[in-house]
């Protein structure tokens, strides 16, 4: 029936572990920690009121079932000191109240086996004994995602404290190699370019740059087992910036946006856990909806700058030319359909992204998800100020963001999505080819008898 073939497919896509890499340690640099950010302390101090208030509430219900006979004492003391001692206290009991019961709660959901942690566990291990100096690094790179990226930044803070560390590494590295590039004259782009290629070979070897975030990176890729294909790639559409590749299809804008965008999906799938065909296939239309997102909010900056990623054969079906807006960029209601196009199939890649979302083990699913719903709330923003993003540029503001940050720790207790088996989008199938053989578990699948993952996107 439906109900058995639906279970044989989300058991084909359990997460199927890898032998562990060898280990190739190297001595390498201490480096200075920067200083604390104070976002650490509002997180610390939400956490704590989050417990108060969730003990606050376990502790009513138990008072108007027994009562509660302390308070009516400390109360008719009319002691100020001694109330102000007892208000205390009773905000200590009920932090303490609040994160037994939270973590009690959080193991029931998330249902982790002691082999899923084991196997966690030795992986992280790895992260220390590739890089000396981790925790030093890891708090640099933290310290670059926080200027450079406030979105992801925010994300981060609801991802799992074993999994925050990894994704910073490997967030910091694109984020210093895309500015690495862009950064300086045009003339030298290639060059720097080349040494960044030599750089991944590097901590592909074991030898990365002296310096945190490659360090960093380097462990990641290595205790992850990361297949080389996928920053290759990455480093690949940096070179079709540098060369002002013109894209005249959507088809040609995809392949871009697989490059520059689902790399970095496909990376921290794999960190996650993700061993499965189709939960690759749903991050890549993740990562591709926010690169379509991005471009359309930064029609104007990029056609200032000389580039035109928006569709050439969309402007000129709008009677847009392409030489024109790059000569004098100026919004108009042609170009302003090519935008709200292109949004339209960010919001689809987006829905379909969710069933993948759902598929991710569950303490990974809020930070996903934020960054998901901020990443679209910027389409929103631009439809908002008319698709006009040639004049202005859509900015969701920090109340929005913690508002949609607090909308997707919903994804921790809301029930897994129907399973989306579409195929993966052809300009990123071969992205997909380089991870098939972290999908594939031979004696796995025939001692159970069943389809293989890549079976099933088949």
């Amino acid at each position: 029936g439906e109900a058995s073939i639906e279970r044989d497919q989300k058991d084909a896509c359990s997460r199927i572990r890898v032998p562990m890499a060898k280990f190739a340690g190297s001595a390498y640099a201490p480096a200075a920690k920067p200083p604390p950010s104070t976002v650490r302390v509002w997180v610390l101090f939400a956490a704590l009121v989050g417990y108060a208030a969730v003990g606050w509430c376990v502790l009513a219900l138990v008072t108007a079932v027994i009562g509660d006979p302390l308070t009516n004492y400390l109360l008719s003391t009319h002691s100020n000191a001694v109330l102000a001692v007892s208000s205390f206290l009773h905000v200590g009991l009920y932090a303490m109240v609040g994160f037994v019961v939270l973590t009690l709660l959080y193991r029931v959901v998330v249902e982790e086996t002691a082999h899923e942690t084991e196997q966690r566990n030795k992986k992280l291990a790895l992260l220390k004994r590739y890089d000396a100096n981790w925790e030093e690094d890891v708090a640099h790179c933290e310290e670059v995602m926080r200027v450079g990226s406030k979105s992801f930044f925010l994300a981060t803070w609801l991802l799992p404290g074993w999994m925050r560390g990894p994704s910073l590494a490997l967030y910091s590295f694109c984020r210093k190699a895309d500015d690495d590039v862009d950064e300086g004259d045009e003339a030298g782009a290639a060059n720097r370019l080349e040494r960044l290629s030599q750089r991944l070979k590097d901590s592909y070897a074991g030898n990365p740059a002296d310096t945190c975030v490659d360090r960093a990176f380097s462990a990641c890729v290595r205790a992850f087992e990361i297949p080389r294909e996928i920053p290759e790639a990455m480093l690949e559409g940096f070179r079709w910036d540098i060369e002002r590749t013109q894209y005249h299809t959507y088809s040609h804008l995809v392949s871009y946006c697989s490059r520059v965008a689902s790399t970095v999906g496909a990376m921290m799938t794999v960190v996650m856990g993700g061993r499965c065909a189709v939960m690759f296939a749903r991050a890549f239309d993740l990562g591709v909806a926010m690169q379509l997102t991005n471009i359309a909010r930064d029609v104007g900056e990029d056609a200032r700058n000389g580039r035109i990623y928006v569709p050439e054969d969309w402007l000129r079906e709008e009677g847009v030319d392409p030489k024109e807006l790059l000569a004098n960029p100026t919004f108009t209601p042609a170009l302003g359909r090519a935008v709200e196009r292109m949004l339209a199939r960010a919001d689809y890649l987006y829905d379909r992204s969710d069933a993948g979302i759902s598929m991710l083990p569950r303490p990974c699913r809020p930070a996903i998800r934020a960054a998901r719903l901020i990443y679209c709330e910027i389409g929103n923003e631009v439809r908002r100020k008319g698709l006009d993003s040639v004049t202005s540029r859509a900015v969701v503001t920090k109340r929005t963001k913690i508002a949609l940050a607090l909308q997707a720790m919903l994804e921790m207790v809301r029930p897994d999505r129907p399973l989306i088996l579409d195929p993966v989008l052809p300009e990123c199938d071969y992205l997909l080819q380089s991870l098939l053989p972290l999908c594939t578990d031979n004696s796995k699948n025939a001692a159970a008898n069943e389809p293989s993952a890549s079976d099933v996107m088949a």
